[in-house]
């Protein structure tokens, strides 16, 4: 690793949430740009930084900073722009000259061990000279610190998260433990606390790295949508990926159920394994969903009321009459189809039902965009599920709970009679666990959504998971009523495995292309035409199965961006890590960001000014000011947002977007790459989700084979979860204690008069 040695002159730009800084560096009589997470790092310093040269497309050449070391500024000059750096609170300019005067090369001893002296200066009272003294001493001790955290492998990022979490005892509470830094430091796993281990001599650590991995190898299989494995596969994961013999992961596993760290459960006479956070998270929405399930409903609803609504709707088929009734009167229930089934003019029904009954009813979906069409399709307000649970950092400010994001729990339920979510294949079990806390006994829950698409990002199969429980009753639609065309009639095809038609003429249209070459040209000059048609740019969409490769995410963006948007003379660009966006950018959101300010163009941001915006919403940049290094978006063509540099990593490019990017949305057209050999990812349900996410004009463009291959392709990605079986048992529980109940009431007649007598003496 390179390193260059110098005087820091300027502080261009410093984040104080992150410390991520540029500034620039005086070495050998030239003036360097460094960037990078560089904290308490202040003018006349002199230091050296390790790193390496990368050259931005706007700033020209920079050196990018992973480590430091520095020593205190010495010489007049440089000791008055370290003080006046506004780090130490007090002191600018003048008041750093005035202190320098009287002080010169004595200047930090002073500030150190003899604060008082500072009090002979005019404007320099004996209290803030205190204070002044104890700014110095913690930034000396925290850069200490991490100087110390850098010797043991930490870059100066991860240095700081790690002082952030531990505070001055770091150092002895990594050395103690380095895979500790796995669950505190964001960005630190097994690999790099493993580097960290060997580094301080891996042999002290045998039993905790064997445990770390055996965890490590569970968190990577929440990240691929399972919330536990069986044990067998569990323990040949883990020795595979230590190159250590079984038997050693057995014990490790051992000691990490006794420690609480992991939960072990038979499963239909398997033994599983799993995080204790997902355990937990499924037997509590276990619990949670019998409770609600054998709650009489708050409001009750008249049969004379649902008779009547439903003797209005004159189209109701017997399919959507039983839905409509299934749903109003059960205090849980599931309601699933694909497109043109008449969810929507079911839940239309429903919440006619539910008005002129007076249940107070609230609407809401995983995602911005779903809930977006959830209030179109309903005319009534919906929010995200995050939004109707009030998430903010307030609330995280008032618990330790790992949900305590959510303000809306327990102690503090939604005030709501019925709860309705659509898109319900989306919700993983953490969003899941946050959403039943929030619902006390009486609330009804109606869950919406096609359960063939593909399951959530997050960990967990919930909506299968719960239909497969029979914990409450469920509607599964088949017939179409929706005149949908071919986009229709082909969709529940695949969902049916059953082959299409490609070469029909209509809304559903198949371009042949023998491979990534020839789509990828042909998917360009398809997209040119479209575009042109379109009543809106954001209403033509390019979805892939795969982000890398010739007909991928991201090469498609840039293709598509450098023929929508070329770089002109007057258009202001930025790059953040791999992405270089430009004024006029088609962007999206892939983060959810609760507190992100936003107003309405063209009004009176008084009045239209709020907060909030998610995963999945699509905008355009409309400026990028890089004297204040940020970027302004519309979203949606009326919600404006702005950006620090520094956020620009909850955006990326949105000429295309993934299949699971897409989910919750729908776009008039979407073009649709499908050029690739077998392959086990390919599946029927992503080609399914692909193709209901377009409403009026579906392009495929590629191979015949692929699409019959993925239509045949039927393994919907095995997920290892056990909310069902959690279900199951946690009503076997309630129905045993209900039975024997009853049993003690026969034996003992005189039960009631006992409970009483036990009442009173509460």
């Amino acid at each position: 690793m390179s390193y260059i040695e110098g005087t820091v002159v300027d502080i261009i730009y410093r984040n104080e949430h992150n410390s991520y800084t540029v500034l620039e560096l005086e070495t050998e009589g030239n003036l360097i740009v460094c960037v990078g997470s560089i904290p308490l790092i202040q003018p006349g310093e002199y230091v050296r930084f390790y790193g390496g040269y990368t050259t931005h497309k706007n700033y020209g050449r920079q050196f990018k900073v992973t480590g430091m070391e520095s020593q205190m500024p010495q010489g007049d000059e440089s000791i008055c722009m370290f003080l006046a750096g506004g780090l130490i609170r007090g002191i600018g300019e003048s008041t750093a000259q005035k202190i320098v005067e009287m002080f010169h090369e004595e200047t930090f001893s002073v500030i150190e061990n003899k604060p008082e002296q500072l009090a002979k200066i005019k404007g320099i009272s004996a209290r803030a000279a205190m204070k002044i003294h104890e700014d110095f001493i913690r930034m000396q001790a925290v850069r200490g610190v991490v100087m110390q955290l850098q010797k043991m492998g930490l870059t100066v990022k991860e240095a700081m998260i790690a002082y952030e979490a531990y505070g001055s005892g770091a150092p002895f509470l990594i050395e103690k433990n380095p895979y500790r830094l796995m669950d505190d430091v964001k960005g630190i796993g097994f690999v790099k606390a493993d580097r960290i281990a060997e580094k301080l001599g891996r042999e002290q650590y045998v039993s905790l790295r064997t445990q770390s991995a055996i965890r490590y190898v569970l968190s990577r299989a929440m990240q691929s949508g399972h919330t536990c494995l069986p044990e067998t596969m569990l323990i040949r994961q883990s020795a595979q990926f230590l190159q250590v013999d079984e038997q050693e992961v057995v014990e490790g596993l051992k000691g990490l159920i006794a420690s609480g760290y992991v939960a072990e459960n038979n499963y239909n006479a398997v033994r599983a394994v799993a995080d204790s956070t997902a355990f937990l998270t499924e037997s509590y929405i276990a619990y949670k969903l019998v409770g609600l399930s054998k709650a009489v409903p708050k409001m009750q609803v008249s049969q004379e009321v649902i008779e009547r609504v439903l003797a209005e709707e004159k189209m109701l088929s017997d399919e959507q009459k039983t839905a409509v009734r299934m749903a109003v009167t059960s205090p849980v229930c599931i309601i699933t189809g694909g497109p043109g089934t008449g969810k929507t003019t079911i839940l239309n029904q429903v919440l006619k039902i539910f008005e002129r009954s007076g249940v107070v009813t609230m609407l809401a979906a995983p995602t911005g965009r779903a809930a977006k069409r959830m209030e179109s399709a309903t005319g009534r307000q919906a929010k995200t599920i995050h939004r109707l649970l009030e998430y903010g950092a307030e609330a995280a400010e008032e618990s330790e709970s790992d949900f305590s994001l959510f303000r809306r729990d327990e102690d503090h339920p939604l005030e709501a009679d019925a709860v309705i979510i659509d898109e319900s294949s989306m919700v993983d079990i953490f969003l899941m666990r946050g959403l039943v806390a929030a619902l006390e006994p009486g609330t009804r829950l109606i869950l919406t959504g096609d359960a063939d698409q593909l399951p959530s990002v997050g960990p967990g199969n919930v909506l299968k998971d719960i239909i497969a429980s029979k914990v409450a009753p469920s509607t599964v639609l088949n017939e179409v009523f929706r005149s949908g065309g071919n986009i229709v009639l082909n969709a529940h095809k695949v969902n049916e495995g059953e082959a299409v038609d490609l070469f029909r003429a209509g809304d559903f249209v198949f371009i042949p292309a023998d491979n990534a070459d020839e789509a990828l040209k042909t998917l360009i000059s398809c997209y040119m035409e479209q575009i042109k048609l379109a009543k809106s740019p954001e209403q033509l969409q390019v979805i892939c199965p795969v982000k890398k490769g010739t007909i991928g995410v991201h090469y498609i963006n840039r293709q598509l961006r450098e023929r929508l948007n070329p770089r002109l003379m007057d258009k202001q660009e930025v790059s953040f890590g791999e992405n270089l966006f430009r004024e006029g950018d088609k962007v999206m959101q892939i983060v959810n960001n609760y507190n992100k300010s936003w107003y309405i163009a063209g009004a009176s941001a008084v009045l239209t000014r709020s907060e909030g915006v998610y995963n999945g919403d699509v905008g355009r940049i409309e400026r990028i000011c890089p004297e204040e290094r940020t970027v302004r978006i519309l979203f949606d063509e009326e919600r404006v947002a702005e950006y620090a540099f520094d956020e620009l990593n909850e955006i990326e490019h949105a000429y295309a977007i993934t299949v699971h990017k897409s989910q919750g949305s729908e776009f008039d057209t979407v073009i649709l790459p499908l050029c690739y050999g077998y392959s086990d990812f390919l599946t029927r349900n992503l080609l399914y989700t692909a193709i209901t996410r377009a409403k009026k004009k579906l392009i495929i463009i590629g191979r015949e084979s692929t699409v019959r291959n993925m239509i045949d392709n039927a393994k919907v990605s095995l997920r290892y979860t056990a909310l069902d079986h959690e279900i199951k048992k946690e009503r076997a529980l309630i129905e045993d204690a209900q039975s024997g109940r009853r049993l003690f009431r026969e034996e003992i007649p005189q039960y009631d008069d006992l409970i009483d007598i036990f009442s009173e003496g509460d």
